[in-house]
């Protein structure tokens, strides 16, 4: 761990340096691009160095796959947390041993981006974000968008869309994501079954 944080030094020294001048947010942006391309062990080695350093917080056991942006500084990873190919990181919190697969976006919520005056382009209007919360041991499945806070010990399935909290010891699917099953107490949310009158 310690040569990944010294490997890294020119990229997260920028970043400290920039923070200095007011320059830091750009730089972390263009190392957390210039640093997901370089592939396989390496690369998984190279980003965990420059995460340590730069973010609010990240274990030294993270796995951050080929291809996976950080988007902002305000991120904590967890213990023994995979980030699988390809991801987009918003603001969050993502708690101990969470699998995330590949190509999933964690959005800094639902209000990014605002329309609330029709006069103004949406580009120039400020959202607001809010950090995300992935709890401990939860299981993120390939292209899913998450939008809200996922509770401990959840699965969402491939390709769902997370858009309202969903509570822990959960497997919710779909877009929306709805809450199908809870894990904890075995019990299946009932199907709703349309009549055919």
């Amino acid at each position: 761990m310690l040569f990944a944080v010294i490997a890294t030094f020119p990229a997260w020294g920028a970043v400290k340096l920039g923070d200095l001048v007011g320059g830091g947010t750009g730089l972390f942006s263009t190392f957390s691009e210039l640093l997901s391309l370089v592939p396989g062990h390496s690369g998984v080695f190279l980003r965990r160095g420059f995460y340590l350093m730069t973010l609010e917080r990240c274990a030294r056991d993270v796995c951050i796959s080929f291809g996976t942006l950080v988007c902002h500084r305000q991120v904590r990873i967890g213990s023994q947390v995979y980030i699988g190919g390809r991801c987009t990181i918003g603001t969050c919190d993502i708690g101990d041993f969470a699998l995330i697969g590949s190509n999933v976006d964690i959005l800094s919520g639902n209000r990014q981006h605002s329309s609330s005056d029709p006069s103004l382009p949406r580009s120039v209007q400020k959202g607001t974000f809010q950090t995300i919360r992935i709890g401990r041991n939860t299981w993120l499945g390939n292209s899913t968008v998450i939008m809200a806070d996922v509770g401990d010990d959840s699965i969402i399935g491939a390709g769902s869309v997370v858009v309202k909290p969903i509570p822990s010891h959960s497997v919710a699917v779909g877009n929306p994501a709805v809450v199908k099953h809870n894990i904890k107490s075995g019990v299946r949310t009932p199907h709703r079954t349309r009549l055919n009158i």
